[in-house]
């Protein structure tokens, strides 16, 4: 399951107003289990190198990786 992957996610109020935002580069957090996630994807295609794709996917991760680091 991809759960909270890519999209938008947001609410509306019963008076009209609401806020949404793009779920991208996103860090969850299930307290539940506890664990900490964010995904991060590259789009593979047939001139794709396969270790340029992984390099971009570090890269998207980066900020979210400094982040969880204490």
């Amino acid at each position: 399951q991809r759960g909270l992957y890519s999209g938008s996610i947001g609410y509306f109020e019963p008076n009209g107003d609401f806020d949404f935002n793009v779920v991208i580069r996103s860090i969850l957090y299930n307290a539940a289990k506890p664990y900490v996630s964010f995904s991060v994807g590259s789009a593979i295609t047939a001139p794709a190198t396969a270790s340029k794709e992984y390099e971009e996917c570090l890269l998207k991760a980066k900020a979210m990786r400094e982040a969880l680091e204490i």
